[in-house]
């Protein structure tokens, strides 16, 4: 398993508790569309696994649902 930090470029919502996000680092080891991440929240023991939507050179974005304090939390996040 390969450990990678990202930044929020950014963190929209786009629909009813629906957001989009987009993170910029590493890509490497993403080869298409669908694959899962997994998102560390500080203050949750469990990670999050959520799909890549879309991935470039530099940055993965990703499109989830809040449904529990995890994602409440992520959705409150902010640029940097």
């Amino acid at each position: 398993m390969v450990q990678s930090y990202y930044t929020i470029v950014s963190n929209t919502l786009i629909a009813d508790n629906t957001y989009e996000m987009v993170l910029s680092g590493a890509t490497d080891e993403i080869t298409a569309p669908g694959q899962f991440i997994n998102i560390k929240i500080d203050g949750f023991f469990l990670r999050r696994p959520i799909s890549i939507c879309d991935y470039d050179k530099s940055t993965i974005t990703i499109i989830y649902k809040v449904v529990g304090e995890g994602t409440k939390t992520l959705s409150k996040m902010k640029n940097g």
